[in-house]
């Protein structure tokens, strides 16, 4: 009976390089996504002003509850409260763009319970009365009366013709 030697490692085991390029193009690879994040960032911070504008425009409860929130905080847990802050200062560019989806959220939260609610108790239409006149039909046992002709002769397009006449 034959026995395999299984190896978990491979060939080139003791070659030190393919360790050190391991580390290099892992820590190139950290830069890499440093430098894209910093860049998102940065953009988040000049766009951020804009953002709490639009969420208050949006739905100003958010902002107002958001700066309730921080001041309960800070009277309940100092520590945590004046945390907050700092961190909310520290990330202002997240906390605006946190705000804006809250406030995104509510209004569309907002919308969809608007359009069930007139879906459930439906909607007021204007409408014009119009005054009601007597019109000249013929009655019931007239048209009873009236003999009726081969379907093959004559169709419904016929027959309007000849009621409006």
């Amino acid at each position: 009976m034959r026995q395999y030697r299984y190896s978990f490692n491979s060939s080139n085991s003791n070659n030190p390089f393919s360790t050190i390029i391991g580390i290099v193009l892992g820590i190139l690879f950290l830069l890499g996504l440093f430098y894209v994040a910093r860049f998102i960032f940065t953009i988040m911070y000049y766009l951020s002003p804009l953002m709490i504008i639009a969420a208050l425009i949006i739905d100003h409860r958010v902002v107002v509850d958001y700066g309730k929130w921080l001041v309960r905080q800070t009277k309940s847990n100092p520590v945590v409260g004046v945390i907050a802050i700092l961190l909310s200062v520290l990330g202002f560019p997240l906390v605006s763009l946190f705000l804006l989806g809250k406030a995104l959220l509510r209004k569309k939260v907002k919308d969809v319970q608007k359009e069930a609610e007139r879906q459930r108790e439906g909607e007021f239409i204007e409408y014009e009365e119009l005054d009601s006149e007597q019109m000249d039909l013929p009655r019931i046992e007239d048209w009873e009366k009236e003999p009726r002709r081969d379907r093959r002769d004559r169709n419904d397009y016929d027959d309007f013709f000849d009621q409006t006449s």
